[in-house]
């Protein structure tokens, strides 16, 4: 379903998924700079007849969060992959001084493979907000 939601109903859908409450289309239409609250109507109208979107008496609310490699922190979506960076880089972080207070080889070579896998996980999270923030 994912990949289904494309342009502007991706855009919507993933404005709707950010708000603590509910949205009416003229909000949308101006917060997402779109040229008419007709466009907005109708590409609700799709993600409602999706099963993703329904309307409150308030507005529209995300009814159905589709979005695999995300998930809903309060009121942001963060990458699933944030929580294993949070470890890597405490650990690094640790890792680095007991090395400065206790040198050893093993130490090093630890250092060495969390800081590879550190890295990898920093730009896999950093590339998928990109990715959120660019739609």
């Amino acid at each position: 379903m994912e990949e289904e939601l494309t342009g502007t109903a991706r855009k919507i859908y993933l404005y709707l998924l950010r708000q603590k409450r509910p949205v009416g289309i003229r909000k949308i239409q101006k917060d997402l700079n779109l040229s008419s609250p007709s466009v907005v109507s109708y590409h609700i109208k799709k993600l409602i007849e999706d099963g993703l979107v329904k309307e409150v008496d308030e507005g529209y609310i995300v009814t159905k969060v589709i979005l695999e490699d995300y998930i809903r922190f309060r009121s942001a979506l963060v990458p699933r992959s944030i929580f294993l960076t949070s470890f890597l880089v405490s650990s690094l972080v640790i890792l680095i001084y007991l090395i400065i207070s206790h040198p050893f080889s093993a130490d090093i070579f630890s250092l060495v493979i969390v800081f590879i896998i550190t890295i990898i996980s920093v730009y896999d999270v950093t590339r998928k907000y990109k990715k959120l923030k660019s739609l």
